[in-house]
């Protein structure tokens, strides 16, 4: 509930700019990564935190298309 409440506060966040509304512009890295920023900046380094968005992306992607995602798999492909 914590990972949710982050990414729409993050969504919220860059919606208020008009550059960031545009359809062109919407990539979910970026409110994945504003959300887990806010979340651990304190506690992860830029690399585990660029990590941590490209698994959280195959994740909830996975679950739109629906394919299973497993843990771990994002962190051993690349």
């Amino acid at each position: 509930m914590r990972w949710q409440a982050a990414v729409l506060r993050a969504i919220g966040d860059l919606m208020q700019y008009s550059d960031s509304a545009r359809e062109e512009n919407q990539d979910l890295r970026i409110p994945f990564a504003k959300a887990l920023h806010g979340i651990y900046a304190e506690q992860k380094s830029d690399a585990e935190l660029t990590e941590m968005v490209l698994l959280m992306l195959e994740v909830e992607t996975a679950s739109v298309i629906g394919k299973e995602a497993e843990a771990g798999t994002a962190f051993e492909e690349r």
